[in-house]
This record gives C-alpha cells, structure tokens and sequence, in this order.
C-alpha cells in the first residue's frame, strides 16, 4: 500500500468436556499499550530487513515506527522513513464499524492480524520496490508484488502458519459479504487501476481488491519463493 490505505475499516472454539462451554482462544491478542504494538513492530521490521539481506536484497536502511491513527491506517512516511501504523483504542467509531460489519465480535483480532501484522511487512514490501526508481508499477501491480513481499517473509518462520491459516479464512468469509463490482466490462486489473483513488477511500470496494490480493497469493503461498521477491525489482 503505497498509496495510504482507506480502509476504515478469531476466535477458535476450546470445547470443555465436562462443562460443554465454549472458550475463545485469540490467533491475534490484542495489544495492551503502544509501547507493546511498537514494539512488536520493530521486531517484524528488523527481521524483515534480515530476511531481505538473507536473500540478496539489501534495503539502504531500516524503517522506524511510528503509532498514529489515522484515516489512513497504515502507511509509509515520506520515502520510507517510518511505517506509520494504527491502534485499535485509537481508532474512529466509524472504522471500528466497518470491522464490526465484517466480523462481529472478531472485528478487533481481524483488524489486528491486518494492520498490525500481515500489512507491517507489505509497506515494507512498498519500501523496499520504491528503493528501485526505475520501476514504474501500476497500482495493481504494486499491490500485487507487495503482498508477495510480505506473504514470503511471513511464511518463512513456521511458527506462522497458524496465523496464516486463520486470515485466509477470515479474508474469505469477508469476501463473500462485501458487494459485488460492476467492472463495466473491463478485468479486475483496468478497472483497479483506472479508480485507483476513487477505490481507496471506500473501505468495502478497496476492501475487495486488496483482499483478493492476499487470497490470489496465500492461495498459491507453495510457489512463493525468494527468486519471485528478486522479480519483484525486476
């Protein structure tokens, strides 16, 4: 998400034998102060750095963090300096009722695996293709090679793949409510990048781009290699 994301804007069920409850065990728990969500993200940000240089790619240096909700969510500050990300106390009632929209009681840990997990290592993705001036990427295809950054560094730790496993299927259980898009008889990809901006400030219809995004990757997360990151700069 070069361009600042509009979006303004689970539980797995423990079975007691003998009580017959049902308890939540958050894949996502929520974080309890910035000075936490800060940390969390100078930890993704250095390892992301580690994994670029791991395999071949040396970033010119390592983005800061910056804890300010916006409108925009998450985005990266002038030319990289910082990835500016959202907490979810902070944010606008009306963003918390988007996520309320697509998950219910879930909206909080969905909004957490999005904008303070999976996307932290996507603006990276952003950074690291801006460090490249001669690419002159569509809005599609920027998004696209985006989250092909960030969906391979996530997958390269195991620990991930329960976390993996759950945004993929919340993405698709938001997908099938979000409204259907009348392209007007252009592909998906035309019609992203001719609205690009008239997309970016409707939480729903971005929504349904950038979900798809994710999806199309995690759908085909076992072709995902480093020598698919090195075509990203190509």
């Amino acid at each position: 998400m070069m361009k600042r994301v509009f979006l303004q804007p689970f539980l797995i069920a423990l079975i007691s034998c003998a009580t017959v409850q049902v308890f939540s065990q958050p894949i996502f728990k929520k974080f309890q102060s910035k000075e936490a969500l800060n940390n969390h993200a100078v930890t993704m940000i250095n390892e992301f750095d580690l994994f670029m240089r791991k395999n071949g790619i040396t970033p010119p240096f390592i983005p800061g963090v910056k804890i300010v909700t916006t409108y925009s969510l998450i985005y990266l500050e002038g030319t990289g300096e910082n990835v500016v990300l959202p907490y979810w106390e902070e944010l606008y009632p009306e963003q918390k009722k988007i996520f309320e929209e697509w998950r219910g009681a879930k909206a909080e840990e969905f909004f957490v695996s999005l904008f303070n997990w999976f996307f932290i290592p996507h603006e990276l993705g952003h950074f690291v293709m801006s460090t490249k001036l001669d690419l002159h990427l569509t809005p599609y295809e920027n998004e696209r090679r985006a989250n092909i950054f960030a969906t391979a560094f996530l997958l390269s730790n195991e620990e991930n793949k329960g976390k993996i496993k759950y945004l993929e299927t919340s993405l698709e259980e938001v997908m099938n409510i979000l409204p259907i898009i009348d392209f007007k008889n252009m592909s998906e990809e035309e019609y992203f990048n001719i609205n690009y901006y008239k997309l970016s400030v409707d939480p729903n219809l971005y929504g349904y781009f950038q979900f798809k995004f994710i999806l199309n990757i995690l759908k085909n997360k076992d072709n995902i290699y480093i020598n698919n990151m090195q075509t990203c700069l190509i």
